[in-house]
């Protein structure tokens, strides 16, 4: 395989920021996050429908107007009941075994590596069942077993590119939040430690609530960054998950238990016609069913 081809952050940077306005797109994700139930649902569902087309082998970009909210609700939902169950059953074994072992640390560093793994086959899953348009193509352990036994290497270095940028971003929002913090609470401590009785306390607590109140706008700025961070890293991922099932030729897949389509030497996909338009010599088609009567992937 190409260096070219598993340049997975490379890729994803190039077809997030090539829109003029990009940044917009987080902007608004940033600010939707904060929307309790929809505004997750819809931002993990417009991930997957832009990694969706990635994986058909389209060169599309993140859309800036006229976004069916509907629809990106719509998906996201499916994408979470398809790896919810997978999240279940690892809560299951992570438990088990940090039980087991007895809090051992090793044995929960181990734990914490493999749940980075973990994370990102929810997104596999969650994007195998977006292709499909059905929750329950996220459950064929098999072929998703199929996939990641092809290319491990590939899986392993999109789990590297989430945590490279988590941890980067991690340390600037440690660094801020210390910036916004550490003058109240030295003030805090030294005002606090100089009382002798609770009198004192009630006494200087509209000063100590004037200093709390004082970062309260400076702390909802770090959440917004931090929504922001989370979002450009999620934007990146889901979207090299999409690059990285690219590879098992997504046009030719059949009904959602069918083996992959032959991919020893994972050769460089053809580009498909784009989903979003239809061929010029007739109107679009769809896969058609299966033999177990089950849909193709679909390219609505």
């Amino acid at each position: 395989m190409s260096d070219k081809r598993d340049a997975y952050y490379s890729r994803s940077w190039k077809l997030l920021s090539h829109d003029k306005g990009w940044w917009k797109v987080l902007l608004v994700m940033g600010i939707a996050d904060f929307v309790p139930v929809a505004g997750a649902l819809g931002t993990f569902g417009y991930r997957l429908e832009w990694a969706r087309l990635t994986a058909w082998g389209v060169d599309s970009y993140p859309k800036q107007k006229n976004v069916r909210v509907g629809e990106c609700i719509k998906s996201g939902w499916r994408g979470f009941v398809g790896f919810l169950g997978w999240a279940v059953v690892w809560a299951i074994v992570y438990g088990g075994i940090n039980r087991l072992a007895n809090g051992n640390d090793t044995v929960r560093l181990l734990l914490d590596i493999a749940t980075l793994f973990v994370g990102v086959l929810y997104l596999v899953v969650a994007l195998r069942a977006t292709v499909y348009q059905n929750f329950k193509a996220a459950y064929q352990v098999n072929r998703v077993w199929d996939m990641v036994k092809a290319d491990f290497g590939g899986f392993a270095k999109i789990v590297g590119i989430g945590f490279l940028i988590g941890l980067i971003f991690g340390v600037i929002l440690f660094v801020l939040g210390l910036a916004i913090f550490m003058p109240v609470l030295v003030n805090l401590f030294f005002g606090i430690g100089g009382m002798t009785s609770s009198s004192d306390l009630i006494v200087r607590m509209p000063e100590i609530l004037s200093a709390l109140s004082g970062v309260f706008p400076a702390i909802a700025l770090l959440c917004y960054a931090a929504s922001l961070a989370k979002n450009f890293e999620e934007l990146i991922v889901t979207t090299a998950v999409g690059l990285w099932m690219r590879n098992f030729d997504v046009p030719h897949w059949g009904a959602s238990k069918d083996p992959l389509p032959a991919t020893a030497a994972l050769p460089e996909p053809t580009k498909p016609q784009d989903p979003t338009q239809p061929p010029a010599d007739g109107p679009a088609t769809t896969p058609q069913p299966g033999p177990d009567g089950s849909d193709g992937p679909t390219i609505l």
